[in-house]
């Protein structure tokens, strides 16, 4: 059975940047495959992964749904769906990418939705491990088209406004028909000169324990603005290190491919 990760986040908190991170260690330094699942309507997961996305779950939930397509006559809806679905995974060496693309609309997408959780419950039995970035909402697992999560990061900016956003995204997760074994609090784009007062004190009130403070990098930040992948920052980079400490603590090694 997969180990799943799950970053929420406001978008630029840094969550696309960790979860690539991740991906990275879990690559190459454990040398285990990763189902990687871009839940953010940005889709920004593939562009820090170095790879080009050919098309997303909503791309194949519109096309079905408005009828834009034509089922082949020897091939089941059901079946149809699975094959686009399997057609727009990027392969990678050690990891595949499922770009799940904007939320439902205003119309019923009940039919394709539930045929997506039946094929992701069957893929996810093939990868040791899964990361998913997702929206602040959550709206992919709040509708259940993932299993339960392992291990919930929520990222957030050093900031009265970034920790008061990481408390409202904790909340809403409390409300949610999915299971969290557990959940912990990452801290992105720490400053050089390290967290202001205001907001060590706001995080002791609200009672955080944060699990890792990531610093701000320039070569993290040279990368995404030069629109290269974050897979092939130096291994030396101060913000991987940290990413190695925070897994090696809370992920366990799996036996499985």
């Amino acid at each position: 059975m997969s180990y799943t990760i799950a970053m929420a986040g406001k978008g630029g908190t840094g969550k696309s940047t960790t979860a690539t991170l991740i991906i990275r260690y879990i690559t190459q330094e454990l040398g285990k495959t990763v189902l990687a699942v871009d839940a953010d309507p940005n889709s920004s997961l593939g562009i820090s992964l170095g790879v080009e996305v050919k098309g997303t779950i909503a791309d194949i939930r519109d096309d079905i749904v408005e009828k834009r397509v034509d089922i082949p006559a020897a091939m089941s809806k059901d079946r149809y769906i699975e094959y686009c679905i399997e057609d727009s995974i990027v392969e990678e060496n050690k990891f595949d990418l499922l770009t799940m693309g904007r939320p439902e609309g205003p119309k019923c997408y009940c039919y394709a939705n539930n045929l997506l959780r039946k094929y992701l419950d069957k893929a996810e039995k093939s990868y040791p491990y899964i990361v998913i970035d997702t929206e602040a909402g959550m709206e992919h697992l709040s509708r259940r088209t993932t299993n339960d999560v392992d291990l919930l990061i929520i990222a957030f900016e050093s900031t009265i406004i970034g920790v008061h956003t990481a408390q409202r995204i904790t909340e809403l997760i409390e409300s949610l028909p999915i299971k969290i074994k557990e959940s912990i609090y990452v801290m992105c784009k720490v400053p050089k000169k390290g967290v202001s007062e205001k907001v060590e004190s706001e995080i002791s009130r609200l009672g955080f324990e944060i699990s890792a403070k990531l610093p701000f990098d320039d070569e993290i930040y040279d990368h995404i603005t030069s629109g290269e992948s974050l897979m092939e920052i130096s291994k030396e980079n101060t913000v991987y290190s940290e990413i190695k400490n925070l897994m090696n603590k809370f992920v366990p090694v799996s036996s499985d491919k």
